[in-house]
């Protein structure tokens, strides 16, 4: 479901990101060159299984219609990680021969800031936005890290590695009090722009039940055999399973914490 391509040139380092991604060119099957923002499962807290993670996040998120940057898979060849500047090759593991990558989108775009709002055309997608990240559990589009990019009345969300967690303590998103982890200020750059707005819940509701068992699945086999733990991906398929069977509860608590 993702493209694989294979890194070219390495651009530039340090663009931004607590796992410190790189920007590099990146060659497609028929020879087209495109700028990606590579991620190294090495420099990232769960390593080769935040990866899977931003794999099947992607193949979510496109399925629900969700604007992200085009992800790819990202073949590293030893000869390019060779050519890497001193301070990069230096954190870069020799097992990093596979990154993921999504197309670079700047200087068109920029993050999304603190007193930016949604105007009436961005609403709806923002409602999709936050109850995505809040049925997947993911805490990291809040106020001091949006992972969001905007131009103009357009976003793209970004890292989505701390989607679906392991061994979370307390109520399921469906559960009542499942989502008042998203009430808290600050927590999700969104919520405060739709409390008590209008938006269209049945179009959110209809899309998670859509997926299908056969999709879910494939979401899994999209993961490279290198990031690939069938204990965890299978996990991680079945939490996606879990929001779909109980999303009318995911509803219910989302109309909650916007009331």
């Amino acid at each position: 479901m993702l493209q694989r391509v294979e890194a070219v040139q390495f651009i530039r380092d340090e663009i931004g990101g607590r796992n410190r991604p790189v920007l590099a060119a990146a060659e497609t099957s028929d020879g087209e060159v495109i700028e990606l923002v590579l991620k190294f499962a090495s420099l990232c807290e769960l390593q080769s299984k935040a990866l899977a993670v931003e794999v099947i996040s992607a193949c979510l998120a496109a399925a629900l219609e969700l604007p992200i940057p085009e992800p790819f898979i990202v073949d590293l060849s030893p000869e390019w990680r060779a050519s890497l500047p001193g301070s990069v090759r230096a954190r870069v593991s020799e097992f990093d021969t596979v990154a993921f990558g999504s197309r670079f989108l700047c200087p068109q775009w920029s993050l999304w800031t603190t007193g930016r709002t949604l105007s009436p055309a961005m609403r709806q997608q923002g409602a999709e936005i936050l109850a995505f990240d809040a049925f997947t559990e993911n805490c990291d589009r809040k106020d001091q890290n949006p992972n969001c990019l905007v131009s103009g009345d357009k976003v793209r969300i970004i890292d989505h590695e701390l989607c679906l967690p392991r061994g979370v303590i307390g109520a399921k998103p469906w559960e009542t009090g499942g989502l008042q982890p998203f009430t808290q200020p600050g927590q999700h750059i969104f919520r405060r722009e739709l409390l008590a707005k209008k938006i269209d819940h049945v179009s959110i509701r209809e899309k998670w039940l859509s997926l299908q068992d056969e999709d879910i699945d494939a979401y899994g086999a999209a993961v490279p055999f290198e990031w690939y733990e069938d204990a965890f991906i299978s996990d991680i398929l079945d939490k996606i399973r879990h929001v779909r069977d109980n999303i009318d509860g995911c509803m219910a608590e989302l109309d909650r914490i916007l009331q």
